[in-house]
């Protein structure tokens, strides 16, 4: 695979090749070919992260207006063997979110929309016409979202084409999930709706009203919506990790709609997220609404999130949509841009990941992750091992086995752990570092735990040098029995606990199978995962329910009754 620092090295040849060749016998040293550190390191980052013989990324990291970085990684068609080419057209999934919320604003500048207006002044047949458009813009809704149908997404319902109307008709029947304004929910049906809108308004379609109003005047010659059956020149294949490399299953492009159904190149999104943040989109006024956190909840303005990357303001979405995952940022301290579309769905580490550790370098506030490992003594590993309490219900242990230490929240994964000096330690293949906290004897007393997008560490204090460990049991047949059956998380999508050779299993709806270990009768555990189910067990015969404990929540799962035959 070619690196992207090949449109570099081909100037610094063609200096080489424009000198003259010296008067004198004495033959004139080539002047050495130097590379700028920074992006030597970031070709070196994305080497390390993506592959050349699977699915990738494309990337594009500007400055100031100037380009530092342009360059793709991995394969465009593992079927036919093409290359990724930063040229290449990628699904933004619901980085579209941020061109939807601009086009709302640019028909509020025109004075064809108020922000504080109900839905139901522009759309009189809408089913909760009291919700406002700016509720909308900030996912404050209370509209239930039709991606968070259980098993529409996975199923074969998105296959289908749909109008506008028929989307917003998936969830019309179903109640609101709270009073507008009062709480926050990301949500893509209110982005369709925001999408009904703009074509009300325009008499367009609402990518349509997009190419007439930032497009075409921005010069964004790759982006824009493009059909499943339209022939797209440098448009990629999509394809995701399920318990091997596969194939995207198909998705009709209008099912995504305002939400999530752009797509383009990298450098177009590089050119708008300048654009956008340059001033050359909206007004002062209209932008500094589009990036205020202040009226909403949450950390989310008008389809864009605001929050911190190493201490400095962060502008940013991310998206992810049958094999592609996405993410674009925005430093505007540094007006740094940093684009990553991939093409590969459950990759690891995830775009936005590998997104937040480039611009890291950028700003020159690398991730601890960049430092060289080093080799502990045990005794000094040892030294760590321990429960550390968060907070009244909530804690995080450090464990070692076979010379690794590992570090695992409640409900949370069981990750590895690599110490890179000063008592500071990162987590495997993530952004999150700790440092231990000593006193003057030296010993461990705490951990200040840094999460990705904040600057305030999470304090955990030292209770006990010995971590939590569950004790694993032999359940007999009728025990086992009592556990299995299906559990109904949500309508439409069931946890099934069954026996098979490989032991006790648990399989959510379109998800795969994991084996599940008992600490109890009426426990089962699966530390990869973090995941822990409770069963609730009458006097005599099966569990009722169950309560799945997995990333700090609880969520009850009643049990469903057993078919009788022929049912």
């Amino acid at each position: 695979m070619r690196a992207s620092l090949s449109y570099f090295i081909i100037f610094c040849c063609a200096g080489l090749t424009a000198c003259s060749p010296a008067s004198d016998s004495q033959e004139t040293p080539a002047p050495a070919i130097t590379v700028d550190p920074l992006v030597e390191h970031v070709e070196q980052v994305l080497t390390e992260v993506y592959s050349d013989e699977l699915p990738g990324a494309t990337v594009v990291i500007s400055q100031k207006g100037d380009l530092i970085v342009e360059t793709a990684r991995g394969m465009a068609d593992m079927e036919l063997d093409v290359a990724l080419q930063p040229h290449h057209i990628l699904r933004l999934a619901s980085v579209t979110k941020q061109y939807t919320a601009a086009t709302i604003l640019k028909l509020v500048e025109q004075g064809k929309l108020a922000l504080d207006a109900p839905v139901g002044d522009v759309l009189p047949n809408f089913h909760v016409p009291e919700i406002t458009i700016h509720q909308l813009l900030n996912h404050t809704s209370g509209l239930p979202s039709y991606t968070d149908v259980p098993g529409y997404v996975t199923g074969d319902d998105m296959r289908a084409d749909l109008s506008t109307a028929e989307i917003i008709a998936l969830t019309s029947d179903l109640p609101l999930e709270f009073t507008p304004g009062s709480q926050w929910r990301y949500n893509n049906s209110a982005y369709v709706v925001l999408g009904a809108v703009i074509e009300e308004v325009t008499g367009k379609s609402w990518h349509e009203a997009m190419q007439e109003l930032l497009f075409e005047p921005l010069g964004l010659g790759t982006t824009g919506y493009y059909s499943a059956a339209e022939i797209t020149p440098g448009r990629v294949e999509g394809y995701m990790q399920q318990e091997q490399l596969v194939n995207a299953p198909f998705i009709s492009m209008t099912q995504p709609h305002a939400a999530g159904a752009l797509s383009g190149t990298a450098a177009d999104v590089d050119k708008w997220q300048r654009a956008l943040h340059g001033g050359k989109v909206l007004s002062d006024a209209l932008y500094s609404r589009m990036i205020d956190t202040s009226q909403g909840l949450q950390n989310y303005a008008y389809g864009l999130s605001v929050t911190s990357l190493r201490g400095e303001q962060m502008i940013s979405h991310s998206g992810g949509i049958h094999g592609f995952n996405t993410y674009a940022l925005w430093l505007p301290e540094q007006e740094v841009s940093v684009v990553v579309l991939s093409n590969y769905a459950g990759h690891t580490p995830a775009v936005g990941e590998v997104a937040l550790r480039l611009a890291g370098q950028v700003i020159g506030k690398p991730f601890p992750i960049e430092k060289p490992t080093i080799e502990l003594p045990a005794s000094e590993l040892q030294a760590l091992v321990g429960t550390y309490q968060i907070s009244d219900d909530e804690q995080r242990s450090l464990s070692l086995n076979d010379g690794v230490l590992y570090s695992q929240r409640d409900g949370g994964r069981k990750l590895a752990v690599a110490a890179v000096g000063n008592d500071q330690f990162v987590l495997e293949d993530s952004l999150v570092y700790f440092e231990a906290l000593r006193n003057e004897a030296g010993q461990v007393t705490g951990l200040n735990f840094y999460q990705i997008a904040t600057t305030e560490p999470e304090y955990a204090e030292k209770v006990s040098d010995k971590a939590p460990q569950r004790s694993v049991i032999n359940l007999s047949d009728s025990q086992v029995q009592r556990l299995v059956g299906n559990y109904e998380l949500m309508p439409g999508f069931v946890i099934s606990i069954r026996h098979t050779e490989a032991g006790m299993v648990a399989q959510a709806t379109g998800q795969s199978a994991f084996v599940v270990q008992a600490e109890s009768p009426s426990v089962l555990f699966n530390d990869e995962f973090g995941i822990v189910m409770e069963f609730e067990l009458p006097e005599q015969g099966p569990a009722s329910q169950l309560m799945l404990l997995q990333g700090g929540q609880k969520s009850p799962a009643p049990r469903m009754q057993d078919q009788k035959e022929g049912e």
